[in-house]
């Protein structure tokens, strides 16, 4: 039987996934939309639990954080917010041990 390689998620459907898992979970949350108006760096999903601030960067298994998202990273760190990268839904599932 042949075996088949799946190819690897897009940034846009890891996030579909995380931000699904966080609607099934009833996490309050939401996407935040780059634009032209917006802050350099940001996070791309930002979620509240238990009045916490979570800023979660979604990255591919070969994406890198851009110089500005290191400095966001290191200001809601700096602040008492966490801050993580996801790979995956199952790397939010982790770290929010939910």
């Amino acid at each position: 039987m042949k075996k088949y390689k799946l190819p690897p998620l897009k940034e846009k459907e890891i996030k579909k996934c995380v931000r699904d898992w966080l609607k099934y979970k009833r996490i309050f949350h939401w996407n935040v939309w780059q634009g032209q108006f917006s802050r350099k760096g940001i996070s791309d999903i930002i979620a509240i639990i238990n009045g916490k601030i979570i800023c979660i960067e979604i990255k591919t298994i070969q994406g890198r954080q851009s110089t500005y998202q290191k400095e966001f990273q290191k200001e809601v760190e700096g602040a008492g917010g966490i801050y993580f990268l996801a790979r995956s839904v199952d790397d939010v599932i982790k770290k929010l041990g939910r």
